[in-house]
């Protein structure tokens, strides 16, 4: 941790290299940095999560009781009271949309919290040395942490009623997990940069987070779109989220015949890792690119 330490301790803005595509092609070095320093992330992962919950009673049990209450939620509005299921399976497709949510919502949960992430720890930037890139990727973490609690809840449902077939493709588990957390790191450090030169730049995120979420297949899937307007599903396929949250479905079992998912788990995931690496170049480039003038921004 100290050899990392000292490199950012004699960081020179006049004789380091400031373009982008220099920093761009060595994203790479987020993971030697994250992981490099295992005490300073796990101090900012711990202090995100206790934040989370400071002065609540029931403390971390809300990681549990949250989307408990949400898939609860779903279930009564979406699948009882409008009932759009379409086959009339009600769980099933309760389990579906609430998984898609679960992940959906950790993406934007954890970008929005690392769009503050400079701008927020003003003081620490300026007084202290340290590699701050750290500090957007820690609130990615944490979501997704509390994203697998929720496809836990969903498994221990969808498997003992015999909504969710459990095959190979729950191998591809580790690989989701890995595709989500980089695809919202690289968007998170992304919009942290933005978010320290044009600080409307968290206002403007949240209202295109509201069309993002129903134009991901959430609470729809492929061929309740298809059946209708063909050429809208094409153009609804290039948003960057959808073949992650498609991927999602295949790994659990909730994938039925009828839904118009095309391409196996591999194939999703795949395009899934494109968009992840896409968003993590660019987002890494453009934070390191002008890191050293959010000191002075902050």
């Amino acid at each position: 941790m100290s050899d990392t330490l000292d490199v950012y301790q004699t960081y020179s803005a006049e004789s380091s290299p400031r373009g982008f595509l220099y920093h761009a092609i060595r994203f790479p070095n987020l993971v030697r940095v994250v992981f490099g320093n295992p005490t300073l992330t796990a101090h900012f992962f711990g202090s995100t999560l206790v934040n989370r919950f400071r002065g609540s009673f029931l403390g971390s049990t809300w990681v549990l009781i949250h989307p408990l209450f949400l898939f609860l939620v779903y279930f009564a509005v979406f699948s009882l009271f409008l009932d759009r299921s379409g086959s009339g399976d009600t769980l099933r497709f309760a389990l579906y949309l609430f998984s898609g949510i679960v992940c959906f919502h950790a993406i934007v949960n954890g970008t929005t919290q690392a769009l503050t992430a400079a701008t927020g720890n003003a003081d620490l930037i300026r007084k202290v040395s340290f590699p701050s890139e750290i500090l957007p990727v820690v609130p990615v973490f944490v979501e997704v942490a509390v994203a697998l609690v929720g496809i836990v809840l969903v498994m221990l449902i969808a498997v003992p009623t015999g909504r969710a077939s459990i095959g190979w493709d729950l191998l591809a588990l580790p690989w989701f997990v890995v595709a989500m957390t980089a695809f919202a790191s690289g968007l998170g450090l992304l919009l942290a940069n933005l978010n320290v030169f044009v600080r409307d730049v968290r206002n403007l995120y949240t209202i295109i987070a509201t069309p993002w979420f129903f134009l991901s297949p959430n609470f729809w899937w492929p061929q309740q779109i298809a059946g209708q307007k063909q050429w809208m599903l094409d153009v609804l396929s290039f948003n960057p989220a959808y073949h992650l949250l498609i991927a999602e479905r295949q790994v659990l079992g909730l994938v039925v015949p009828g839904m118009g998912i095309t391409g196996s788990v591999w194939h999703n995931l795949a395009i899934a890792s494109l968009w992840a690496l896409v968003f993590l170049i660019v987002g890494y480039g453009s934070y390191m690119v002008h890191r050293d003038k959010h000191a002075d921004l902050v």
